[in-house]
């Protein structure tokens, strides 16, 4: 309705702050990630619940740690990640062939499928090399925490809280428990990781964890002076890494399954491909083209956060792909920006914006990303790490989990598709962030009943 680019009153009196999906605008505040940081406000609650790895540093902390922690995200590392990955999938495809007992059955995939518990199996993997299945007590504890969680972040306070702390940051000061105490997730990964420091590396350890230790003891004979990974920022980052993976990963699956049910010509395509190619291979399974559409197209109607804030601390000049007109009539093509002013970059718009996508951008279209001519040109889409999806942001401050993020979610498609037909119940799902996108259904969170059959 108000095009890429508009400014709007804050709640509570905080300053007016523009929203942008303008793809040149959004690319220019994530090239200069340094110039638009995130609130300082919240960045108390993010140590509670990650720590200060990635997601907390700015500047040249963030510079810092991106460096030291990038060997562990590599293509090459990634790909020896792989078969944890599909060990941990094949467990849940087992689970749901023992749960059908080859009948049909009607399941809540976010309680019988997980993706929830398996992704965090499968975040234990390949980030520790330990055992978070659902059923270890650590599991369990995680999994009751997002649950609360869950069903938290879907409350009315939930929404309110993060604006009473953008006007009066002190309050997360206070000695609230809920503000002081670190998250369950943080508690867990410190304990386990203090233990696994006092033990010698692995050196063919494929996890992340065993990666990062590795370098931070070869980073032992850095000359005196010279910072090196030190043990408490290298858990904080394998803490970011967990709780981002295993809350966001799910939700996007969980979705895409949806889709895929709904749309029952889609799923028979998939299907045959993935029997046409007969293949354990993991590399063969990540390269095939309609499975690669598919994630694409789940990934872009479903992004896992609905936006992200930014605030500028020094003045800068944002050029505009598209003209603007003020409210007196001047067209601008750059946006001049003062110290202090805030923005939000709204990812759902930007991935479903009918004057970039076509009239049927809100639909479920894996075909538009393989058939020539159906997609504008680059320039007009977002930019971004993987596709031309705004997800995974870009710049400096990319996701350094992507390449993790698509091959857990085309690897565990691939073997749900492969082996179950999924159909549509009629129940009314909605999508919610809670705190990251899942599905509700009667205002119950986590709620995603399928009909599912098994293949033969």
């Amino acid at each position: 309705m108000l095009g890429p680019v508009f400014r709007i009153k804050s709640a509570l009196w905080q300053s007016e702050v523009v929203v942008i999906s303008d793809h040149l605008g959004v690319k220019h505040i994530f090239d200069q990630a340094y110039t638009y940081i995130k609130s300082p406000a919240f960045q108390p609650v993010v140590v509670k619940v990650v720590g200060r790895g990635l997601a907390w540093a700015e500047g040249n902390e963030h510079r810092f740690q991106r460096k030291l922690v990038s060997p562990a995200f590599s293509i090459s590392a990634i790909k020896k990640m792989g078969p944890s990955v599909m060990i941990c999938i094949d467990r849940m495809i087992q689970r749901i062939q023992n749960e059908c007992n080859d009948k049909t059955a009607v399941l809540n995939m976010c309680d019988y499928v997980p993706p929830h518990a398996r992704t965090l199996d499968i975040i234990g993997q390949v980030g520790f090399g330990y055992d978070f299945g659902p059923e270890s007590p650590d599991g369990k504890a995680i999994l009751g925490a997002w649950q609360k969680d869950v069903q938290l972040f879907s409350t009315f306070p939930a929404f309110l809280a993060p604006i009473l702390i953008g006007v009066f940051p002190w309050i997360a000061k206070l000695p609230i428990k809920e503000l002081q105490e670190d998250s369950t997730a943080k508690k867990v990964i410190h304990r386990i990781g203090r233990k696994l420091l006092q033990e010698p590396p692995n050196m063919d350890g494929t996890d992340i964890f065993s990666i990062l230790v590795r370098e931070s003891w070869e980073n032992q004979v850095k000359p005196d002076g010279v910072r090196k990974l030190d043990d408490a920022t290298l858990l904080d980052n394998i803490l970011t890494l967990f709780v981002a993976g295993f809350e966001t990963t799910s939700g996007a699956i969980q979705l895409i399954l949806l889709d895929l049910a709904q749309n029952p010509d889609a799923q028979a395509k998939l299907h045959a491909e993935l029997v046409t190619a007969d293949s354990n291979d993991i590399d063969v399974i990540e390269s095939l083209p309609y499975l690669d559409a598919v994630t694409r197209e789940g990934l872009r109607l479903h992004p896992t956060a609905r936006d992200t804030h930014r605030l500028a601390i020094r003045d800068d000049l944002i050029p505009l792909k598209k003209p603007v007109m003020l409210s007196n009539g001047e067209t601008v093509t750059s946006i001049p920006v003062k110290a202090g002013d805030g923005f939000i970059i709204p990812f759902l718009v930007m991935n479903s914006d009918p004057q970039v996508w076509g009239p049927d951008a809100h639909k479920f279209v894996p075909e538009r990303w393989n058939t020539e001519g159906a997609l504008p040109p680059g320039s007009e889409l977002p930019h971004g790490p993987y596709s031309h999806i705004s997800n995974f942001i870009d710049g400096p401050r990319l996701c350094i989990g992507w390449r993790l993020a698509v091959q857990e979610i085309k690897l565990i498609l691939a073997s749900m598709v492969k082996n179950f037909e999924f159909r549509d119940t009629g129940v009314k799902v909605e999508k919610h962030i809670s705190p990251a996108v899942q599905p509700f259904v009667d205002g119950e969170a986590a709620q995603l009943p399928l009909q599912v059959i098994p293949i033969h």
